[in-house]
C-alpha cells in the first residue's frame, strides 16, 4: 500500500497514528516487523490499562469520586479495545478503501475550479487533524501534570503515580518509581493514539467524499458550457451525453466508496455511539457534582470537550457528506437538458438523467450497525441522552448521601 503519489499533512498524521497503533499494512519486511511490535505493544497496554483500573476500582470502592474517575478510564480503554479489534478484523477493507481513495480521489488531475474544491477539502482535513491531535494532547497531559503537581513537597513514601498500583512491590522507591511513572505516561499516550485511530481516517474520508460530491456537481453544471461554431445540435447532444456518462461513472465510484466505508466502520461507530453518552455523563458528574480537586476537574473538562469535539466532527462530516450526495439532484436538474433535441441520444440522455436523480434520492451516509444514520441529529440526540443519564446519576448519589 503506497500513498506517496499524493499526501498532505492530514494524511501524514493519520498514517503515523495508524502505524503507531499497528493498523497499517506493511510494504516490506521491516514494516511488517514494526507493525507486529506496535500491535503487540498496543494490545498489551490496553489490557494492562483495563487490569490496573479494575484493580483500582476494587480497592477504592466506596469513594464515589475516585471510582467514577477510574470507571471513566476503564470504559474509555474498553471501548478503545473493542474498536481496535473491529478495525483489525476489517483491516483488509480499510486498506481497500484507502487504496480506492488514493487511486480515484487523491490526485492532481483536476481543472482550476476542481482544484479549488479539492484544496478546500484538504484544508478541512488539516483543521480536523490539528484540532483532534491538539485536544488529545491537552486531555492526556492532564493525566501527567496532575500527579506531578501532587508530588511536589511529598516524600518518597507517599508519592503518587498517574494510575494507582495495588501491588506489594517497592514501586515508590527510586528508581522504580521513575521507571513506572515513565511507563504509565507512555501507556497513556499509546491508549490516546488508539482512542482516535479508528475515527481519524474516517473523518478524512468523509471530508474528501464531501468534496468529491461537490466536484461532481460542478461537472454536472458546467459540461453544458461548450462554445464552438462548428458544433451543431446533434454534436452538442453527443458531447453532453458523453460528459454525463463520465459524471455517472464518478457518481458510481462515490457510491461504491461510501459502501466500503459503511462496511468497515459501521460496528466501530456503533460501539462509539453506545458508550460515548456514558462517558460524557461521567465527565459531567465529575465537573459539576463531585467534590474533587481543580486539577481533576480540568482533566474531565478537557476530556469532555475533546469527546464532544470528536463526536461533532464525526457526525458533521457524515451529515454533510449525506447532504452533498442529495444535492446531485439539484445540480443535474439545473442543467440545460430541456434544450436538447428529442432524437435518440437526447432521449437516452434524459433517461440516464432520471436514473441519476432517482438514485440520488437515496443519500450516501454512514450508520451505527444499521440502527440509525450518523447525522447532526445523532449529535443532539446523544447530548439529550447524556443529560438524562447525568440527571439520574446525580439524583442517585444525592439520595445515597441523604440516607
Amino acid at each position: 500500500m503506497d500513498t506517496r503519489s499524493y499526501t498532505d499533512f492530514s494524511i501524514t498524521v493519520a498514517t503515523y497514528v495508524t502505524k503507531y497503533t499497528g493498523i497499517w499494512v506493511p510494504r516490506n519486511a521491516a514494516e511488517k516487523l514494526q507493525r507486529k511490535i506496535s500491535m503487540i505493544y498496543t494490545a498489551f497496554v490496553l489490557l494492562y490499562g483495563i487490569y490496573v483500573n479494575a484493580v483500582d476500582i476494587y480497592h477504592s470502592w466506596g469513594d464515589a469520586t475516585h471510582c467514577t474517575f477510574v470507571i471513566l478510564n476503564t470504559t474509555c480503554i474498553s471501548m478503545t479495545t473493542v474498536k481496535m479489534i473491529i478495525l483489525n478484523f476489517n483491516r483488509a477493507g480499510f486498506v481497500d478503501a484507502l487504496c480506492y481513495a488514493q487511486r480515484h480521489f487523491w490526485h492532481r488531475n483536476y481543472d482550476y475550479e476542481e482544484r479549488l474544491i479539492f484544496s478546500k477539502s484538504v484544508k478541512y482535513c488539516i483543521g480536523y487533524v490539528i484540532f483532534g491531535v491538539a485536544s488529545l494532547q491537552i486531555a492526556l497531559s492532564g493525566y501527567v501534570i496532575t500527579p506531578l503537581i501532587e508530588n511536589v513537597g511529598r516524600n518518597k513514601s507517599n508519592r503518587v503515580l498517574p494510575v494507582n498500583m495495588w501491588v506489594d512491590l517497592p514501586l515508590y522507591d527510586t528508581p522504580y518509581f521513575e521507571l513506572m511513572f515513565t511507563f504509565q505516561v507512555i501507556s497513556v499516550y499509546v491508549i490516546g493514539a488508539a482512542y482516535i485511530c479508528p475515527e481519524i481516517f474516517l473523518c478524512l474520508f468523509n471530508l474528501h467524499v464531501m468534496g468529491q460530491f461537490r466536484i461532481l456537481q460542478y461537472r454536472m453544471l458546467n459540461f453544458w458550457n461548450v462554445e464552438s461554431k462548428e458544433m451543431n445540435a446533434v454534436m452538442y447532444t453527443d458531447h453532453c451525453y458523453a460528459a454525463l456518462k463520465k459524471c455517472i461513472q464518478h457518481h458510481q465510484l462515490l457510491i461504491e466508496f461510501c459502501a466500503k466505508l459503511e462496511q468497515v466502520y459501521t460496528m466501530s461507530i456503533f460501539t462509539h455511539m453506545a458508550v460515548l453518552s456514558l462517558l460524557l455523563c461521567f465527565d459531567s458528574y465529575e465537573i459539576v457534582v463531585a467534590n474533587t480537586s481543580a486539577s481533576m476537574r480540568i482533566i474531565f473538562l478537557f476530556h469532555g470537550v475533546g469527546s464532544l469535539g470528536q463526536l461533532l466532527m464525526l457526525t458533521y462530516t457524515s451529515h454533510f457528506m449525506m447532504e452533498e450526495s442529495t444535492n446531485v439532484i439539484t445540480a443535474m436538474y439545473l442543467g440545460s437538458w430541456s434544450t436538447l433535441p428529442m432524437n435518440e441520444v437526447g432521449k437516452s440522455f434524459r433517461s440516464a438523467m432520471k436514473f441519476v436523480m432517482i438514485r440520488s434520492l437515496k443519500p450516501c451516509y454512514l450508520t451505527a450497525a444499521g440502527f440509525f444514520p450518523l447525522t447532526l441529529g445523532t449529535f443532539t440526540s446523544l447530548l439529550s441522552s447524556t443529560f438524562s443519564y447525568f440527571t439520574l446519576m446525580r439524583q442517585s448519589f444525592m439520595r445515597s448521601d441523604e440516607e
